[in-house]
């Protein structure tokens, strides 16, 4: 009975078993079959959904996003240098290095046009004083004005109007410093507090009595104000006047139409420098006394220098030396080398007309032990030059060409008249060299 009642719970079992496997199997496949139908309506709804080219076009959403994001840290990489520019150059105006805050504020500028109301509303924020924030947004708005200047083509424009109209409206040539400023800068003072009497007697000192006019051309790249200044009629007048004397003429019958006109297109000889002239010529020497067949040939070559003065002077040196030698030597108008010859000038239209001396003493000595008085023979030597002023398309007056070259010798009462024969290789042309040296020190002011 046990076996059979054994039996029949194995039987059981099994049958359980085998009921319980397919409804396993049946779940399995439901879950796939579902898992199947989800796909297919997910990808229908996928279809209906989602246009053609929809990937593409997520993309191309997606890619201005990221483009949006990279400008705006650009920008505001650029807003904080422009910043840090702007607080770092704050912070040098308020130790009195105005200059060098000057040249950080017009960085910040040009970075961010507008960092100083940006700067502004945030040190609002922070409760800064109200005169600090009014002269640096007063120093701000110029800095934009004149960065907008800056930038403006002005090829074709009057300066000089433009910068009169300017004055005739703000009233002022100079900008004077702020009183927060002046504050700051207690131990030194403004360049427009002083007069004008002042300011053009020190211009006229620039220029100095050798008329270096190059120094006051320099002088007007500062600012408006010195531009100006440096166009004043009287200064160019007395510097025309220096050169041509009683020759000037008018300016009213002349082509000219301001004394600064004149002065550049009229021609004439440059004095921060010299014009020089290099002869280089073959000639025969004398036949050897033991080869009669044999002639040598020598190199001849030398310079020729001359050194023009504002007040009419003129200095001529002819010499073998290289100019880095010879031109320190001609600095000094009162030059006592024997070599250097003195002289004087005049201009007439395009020529400059040149006439420099030489003197020489010969001593005549007796046989010693006679009792007679000594002779001394002198002998005077003039040479008169003539010279065309030749201007170059890159700088106007610095040639000299040769015209007429003459000596008259003075000897025993006697004169001697001897003209040279101008051939182009012993008289070649001169050029202007400038010299820097010449105008280093100003000794009195142009009168």
């Amino acid at each position: 009975m046990e076996s059979t009642g054994d039996a029949g719970k194995e039987d059981d079992d099994e049958s359980s078993s085998s009921l319980i496997v397919p409804e396993r199997r049946k779940s399995s496949e439901n879950i796939t079959s579902a898992l199947n139908e989800f796909r297919v309506k997910w990808q229908q709804e996928l279809k209906q959904d989602v246009p053609s080219g929809s990937s593409s076009g997520s993309k191309e959403k997606a890619r201005p996003n990221h483009a949006a994001v990279a400008t705006d840290k650009e920008n505001f990489s650029i807003e904080q240098q422009a910043r840090a520019l702007f607080l770092q150059g704050s912070d040098l105006e308020h130790t009195g290095k105005v200059f060098e805050a000057m040249r950080l504020y017009r960085k910040a500028v040009q970075l961010v046009p507008d960092i100083e109301f940006k700067i502004y509303d945030i040190t609002k924020q922070q409760g800064p004083s109200g005169s600090k924030e009014q002269s640096m947004e007063n120093l701000s708005e110029s800095l934009i004005k004149a960065s907008l200047e800056d930038n403006e083509n002005l090829e074709n424009v009057d300066l000089v109007l433009r910068f009169q109209t300017m004055l005739a409206k703000s009233g002022r040539l100079f900008e004077s410093a702020s009183a927060a400023d002046r504050m700051l800068i207690v131990t030194s003072a403004h360049f427009s507090d002083l007069p004008m009497e002042v300011i053009l007697y020190i211009l006229k000192w620039v220029v100095s009595s050798e008329l270096d006019l190059k120094s006051m051309e320099r002088f007007a790249r500062v600012c408006r104000g010195f531009y100006l200044l440096a166009r004043d009629a009287e200064i160019w007048k007395r510097a025309c006047v220096r050169i041509w004397g009683v020759n000037v003429g008018h300016l009213k019958g002349s082509p000219f139409t301001t004394w600064r006109e004149m002065y550049i297109n009229r021609p004439r000889v440059h004095f921060h420098g010299c014009y020089i002239s290099r002869t280089s010529y073959l000639r025969y020497g004398e036949n050897s006394f033991q080869d009669q067949f044999y002639r040598p040939m020598q190199l001849v070559e030398y310079y020729r220098y001359f050194r023009f003065f504002a007040d009419g002077k003129v200095l001529m040196l002819t010499s073998a030396d290289e100019p880095q030698m010879c031109v320190g030597k001609l600095k000094n108008r009162f030059a006592m080398q024997n070599e250097i010859l003195h002289g004087h000038y005049r201009l007439h239209n395009d020529e400059v007309i040149i006439a420099v001396q030489r003197k020489r003493s010969n001593v005549q000595s007796q046989r010693p032990g006679r009792k007679q008085e000594i002779e001394v023979e002198c002998s005077q030597q003039t040479f008169y030059l003539e010279l065309n002023i030749v201007s170059t398309a890159k700088r106007a007056f610095s040639q000299l060409h040769w015209k007429q070259y003459s000596m008259v010798q003075l000897r025993d009462d006697q004169e001697k008249t001897t003209a040279f024969e101008l051939a182009p290789n012993k008289y070649p042309p001169l050029f202007f060299s400038r010299v820097k040296s010449y105008h280093q020190e100003s000794d009195g002011p142009l009168k």
